[in-house]
């Protein structure tokens, strides 16, 4: 256990020197911030779950309104096209 731990320390140590030595020039730490910022542009919209990408405009759903008759009607007598279209591969 104590290896390991003086190991990760020492890699630690290790990167943060190495990261200090490059980052000492000033063009360097605006390279280095313009590519954390591109991998952090890349890389948050996987993390986040309010994506703008791939959403359907659904205007309606899950809750619908409880006085559009025609729309509990439509709800309450479900969708024919299944059906139809098993019974037509059917005969």
């Amino acid at each position: 256990m104590k290896k390991k731990y003086l190991l990760l320390s020492g890699f630690a140590l290790s990167a943060a020197g190495v990261t200090s030595y490059l980052l000492r020039k000033g063009s360097n730490r605006v390279m280095a911030k313009m590519m954390v910022n591109e991998m952090k542009d890349k890389v948050l919209p996987f993390l986040t779950k309010d994506d703008k990408q791939g959403k359907l405009p659904v205007n309606k759903a899950g809750h619908p309104d409880p006085f559009d008759i025609r729309d509990n009607e439509m709800v309450s007598e479900g969708s024919m096209y299944p059906v139809d279209y098993y019974n037509e591969k059917k005969q």
